[in-house]
């Protein structure tokens, strides 16, 4: 049986080491929390609805941002956004897409994303605002099978993360309240041929980086500001003061540098994960990507799509038991269409 089968049938629940809340990747380490347009919080990875030879990529910055401070959320220009793809399960990319952007202009910017095969495409980003006739319509930039959007968009994802605490701390259980509901994020969507990334097997691993210029110029990946694959891994398995050390870590050392921190935290009271569960978060958070079998059907550990309850599938696994956060959908319906994640949230 395949790890994403064995993970699916093994139900749900999450566990946190050290003190921060688990918040997917928002704001989970010292160094990248001041730096918010080059703090990732979720990666997604899920075949286009009505198009299955086309793969989406989602990666979201600006975590938890405040609809009446929208025009404060803008993308870096001194920051370089990448998806890097592994085709061959050896931890070390050999594809990847880099999206930059230009100085902002009466908030508005360009960006560029260069794919594979040297393509590149380019046009405007959406520009947030606070007009309370609603959010400007997406900016959707084509290019040879590509769709590109760059801009606000509702935050996508869903937990009760003020419950988790109280209930990890035995003093109260899950609310059902999204602690991320009527927050925005600032969203990268691309949509293309899957051919651009896969070798032929149908098996990827897909990630996100930040890196941040310097003296004019982006430094090699190892140099990164934040990385994210599989939603959780920094907050709930890495110690607070090792959580700078694992942004800047590469994917093929994650299993010599972090695995025991992984594994202990899951032994350790008050979660004592069995073993069997352990050996399968192991194989799903080691490297720190999101593996995809592009043969089966895209869902969570398999990918992950927009309206998949990560929390719920990762909190059952830790805690071996039908445990939910009682929030089991984005606050906003996704879109059918491209760029797929709802519209933001406006200034009242």
């Amino acid at each position: 049986m395949s790890v994403h089968a064995r993970v699916l049938g093994a139900g749900a629940a999450v566990a946190l080491s050290g003190t921060a809340a688990f918040a997917a990747d928002h704001r989970e380490a010292p160094r990248i929390s001041e730096f918010p347009p080059a703090d990732i919080g979720d990666i997604y990875t899920f075949r286009a609805p009505a198009a299955p030879n086309r793969l989406v990529l989602v990666m979201t910055v600006n975590g938890i941002s405040d609809p009446e401070f929208a025009g404060t959320y803008l993308f870096s220009p001194d920051v370089r956004y990448t998806f890097t793809i592994d085709t061959n399960a050896d931890a070390i990319p050999n594809r990847r897409i880099d999206v930059t952007f230009s100085q902002p202009q009466g908030g508005q910017q360009t960006f560029r994303a260069r794919f594979p095969a040297g393509i590149t495409v380019q046009g405007a980003t959406t520009a947030p605002t606070v007009s309370p006739a609603g959010a400007n319509e997406p900016v959707i930039v084509t290019g040879p099978g590509i769709l590109a959007f760059a801009g606000p968009r509702d935050d996508p994802f869903f937990f009760d993360g003020v419950g988790f605490n109280r209930f990890r701390a035995g003093s109260g259980t899950f609310s059902g309240d999204d602690s991320f509901g009527e927050h925005n994020v600032s969203a990268i969507v691309l949509e293309f041929p899957i051919r651009l990334v896969d070798d032929g097997d149908g098996l990827i691993e897909v990630a996100g980086l930040t890196t941040r210029r310097r003296a004019g110029e982006f430094p090699p990946d190892d140099r990164r500001l934040d990385r994210t694959g599989v939603p959780g891994v920094s907050t709930a398995f890495i110690p607070t003061d090792q959580r700078d050390d694992f942004n800047r870590g590469l994917f093929k050392d994650d299993a010599a540098d972090f695995a025991d921190e992984i594994v202990a935290s899951l032994q350790a009271p008050p979660y004592d994960t069995p073993q069997e569960n352990i050996d399968i978060l192991a194989s799903v958070a080691i490297p720190d990507t999101l593996k995809v079998d592009l043969s089966e059907p895209i869902g969570f550990p398999n990918g992950r799509a927009l309206d998949d309850d990560v929390i719920d599938t990762l909190l059952g696994l830790i805690l071996d038991g039908p445990i939910g956060d009682g929030v089991d959908s984005n606050d906003r319906e996704f879109l059918d269409t491209f760029p797929y994640l709802a519209p933001p949230f406006q200034a009242p």
